[in-house]
């Protein structure tokens, strides 16, 4: 895909770790190949998700994984590399840059491993960001941010890591924005350490990540190894 010089709308930004290094968490329940093959099942939901939205101008996928890469470009998505492989900040702020630079009007940063998150759950944090202000959904098990979205793309400094919501909240307060938080269900549901992988998704949702897990259950398991339980619709 021909990279523009001109944006219009907002624009979701997928920072991707290279997969082979992905979920080192998980290293106690999982192993490489295993954690390789759920942080590729995750990123494929999250890019089927952004990509049944409707509004988003674009998806900038930034990372060096050549697997990720290739798919993102093939599924019609924009891609950048990933310059230092210094972290999710750093991914963060390349993609906002690349935005910044040509314009366009916010930016809704979404990790490629919350893969829950549901199309009207991104649909609800576009409908409420407005010019100069900011969305975010908290992590709801950590303190941290699993959807930051603001508009213009750099309004606020790029904070993740340990409470990463406080600070982003305390950011936006010293930048004179008043942040919209949003509960989400799904997109609050991140994949990083044993317990995430017992969370029932609504059927439907993260179609990938789930067949892989159940995949993943082993004959007989002792209960500290159960990978993944039955999701049943309520």
């Amino acid at each position: 895909m021909i990279e523009p010089a001109h944006l219009s709308g907002i624009w979701a930004v997928v920072p991707v770790k290279r997969l082979d290094r992905a979920k080192s968490r998980l290293a106690s329940m999982l192993d490489p190949s295993e954690r390789e093959e759920l942080a590729w099942a995750m990123f494929r939901d999250v890019l089927d998700t952004l990509g049944s939205v409707r509004g988003l101008g674009g998806i900038l996928v930034v990372t060096n994984d050549i697997r990720a890469s290739g798919y993102a470009r093939a599924f019609g998505a924009v891609t950048l590399p990933d310059p230092r492989e210094a972290g999710t900040n750093r991914a963060v702020q390349c993609g906002l840059a690349w935005l910044s630079e040509r314009s366009a009007a916010g930016a809704i940063v979404v990790p490629g491993d919350i893969p829950f998150a549901a199309p009207v759950e991104i649909a609800a944090v576009l409908e409420k960001l407005r010019p100069r202000s900011v969305v975010l959904a908290p992590a709801a098990r950590d303190g941290g941010t699993n959807i930051l979205a603001m508009a213009p793309p750099g309004a606020i400094p790029v904070a993740y890591g340990e409470n990463s919501f406080a600070r982003h909240l305390a950011a936006a307060r010293e930048t004179g924005i008043d942040a919209q938080v949003l509960h989400l269900d799904g997109a609050g549901h991140d994949i990083d350490v044993s317990s995430d992988l017992f969370f029932d998704a609504v059927e439907g949702q993260a179609t990938r990540t789930r067949a892989h897990l159940k995949r993943m259950t082993r004959p007989n398991p002792a209960p500290a190894t159960v990978l993944c339980k039955e999701i049943l619709q309520p």
